[in-house]
């Protein structure tokens, strides 16, 4: 195994002490994403949402050259 018999392991198999901290960080991200997603499709009928691809889009067109 490489690592020490003793080494104490959390009850989700993962021996660093913070990597549930991490993955809960993940967690609260995805949710407020989606939560404004959500949102913006059922109050603004996408506005945001289509606004960013849009701006995405003209970026990306900018960046690689492509008109």
């Amino acid at each position: 195994m490489g690592e020490g018999a003793d080494q104490r392991r959390n009850h989700y198999g993962c021996s660093h002490p913070g990597a549930v901290v991490i993955a809960m960080r993940y967690v609260i991200v995805i949710c407020a994403v989606t939560f404004f997603l959500i949102w913006d499709g059922l109050y603004n009928q996408g506005h945001y949402l289509d606004t960013t691809v849009r701006e995405i889009t003209r970026i990306m067109r900018y960046i690689t050259g492509m008109v």
